[in-house]
């Protein structure tokens, strides 16, 4: 999981982060800069836009003196033309609206970016961001986003500085709780990017990635328990990457009702 800072202000975003988010239109906000986008050479960066006929960005900003619910759909499916792959930024108590005014307009769901203030990073099962911080001194928002972010991230996972070695399929012999061994190549960088498969509209059925065992060449315990890790959330809709430095083999334990990929880098 990744942190993300956005702001209406470039410069109150501490200057080493490594994924950030800005506007690029105008709705009353003065959109930023090539300057402010500038500021990040290393990061991540996610555009997003306030107005629903706006035919760019990454992301739909819909609350109140922005976008609606229902000028969403319309926004998505200009993008999807276009060859993007929409997320929309929502509260949590506005999402509903949201999703309704997808199923009325029949016109596929996008990825979510859900606003909720409580301090925890969780990410709500369906979407791929979470803000759960506003307004932290000097004036930026915190969110946690998932490994990979279509649209966002591109094909692969985003900056995994290393090669993919092979691509696995998994056929899951029923939805109930598997597990499946890997062999990798003991290398620093040696990891694994669980890959649940995606629709045209980059969606998918969700998958659950439970405890990782990987051992080394020294039979020594390399692995990691995702779901001991805070704020962790267990539940796929896109891809995963999973670092096992030194790791020889690994034991996946999963639940999904649908094959899905498992990428060996090294």
């Amino acid at each position: 999981m990744r942190t993300m800072y956005d702001a209406v202000t470039a410069a109150n975003i501490p200057g080493d982060a490594r994924m950030v988010a800005g506007y690029i239109d105008r709705i009353k906000l003065i959109p930023w800069s090539p300057a402010d986008w500038a500021r990040f050479p290393r990061a991540v960066k996610v555009t997003i836009v306030k107005k629903a006929d706006t035919n760019d960005g990454h992301v739909l900003d819909v609350e109140p003196g922005d976008a609606t619910p229902g000028e969403a759909p319309a926004w998505a499916r200009m993008r999807r033309e276009a060859g993007a792959v929409p997320t929309v930024y929502c509260s949590l108590s506005t999402w509903p609206s949201v999703r309704s005014a997808f199923s009325s307009a029949g016109v596929a769901e996008p990825h979510y970016w859900i606003a909720h203030y409580d301090g925890d990073p969780t990410i709500p099962d369906g979407a791929i961001a979470k803000q759960y911080l506003g307004n932290v001194a000097p004036g930026y928002d915190v969110s946690s986003v998932l490994d990979y972010w279509p649209g966002v991230d591109g094909q692969e996972p985003a900056s995994t500085g290393v090669e993919i070695m092979e691509r696995i399929t998994v056929t899951p012999p029923s939805a109930e709780q598997h597990a499946v061994r890997v062999f990798l190549s003991g290398s620093p960088g040696a990891a694994v990017v669980i890959r649940p498969r995606l629709s045209g509209d980059g969606s998918s059925k969700p998958m659950w990635v439970g405890d990782i065992f990987a051992w080394g060449n020294d039979h020594q315990g390399v692995g990691h328990n995702p779901t001991q890790m805070p704020g962790y959330n267990n539940k796929l809709t896109s891809h995963r990457r999973y670092d096992l430095p030194g790791a020889v083999w690994a034991d996946i334990n999963y639940s999904s009702a649908d094959p899905f990929e498992i990428d060996i880098v090294g």
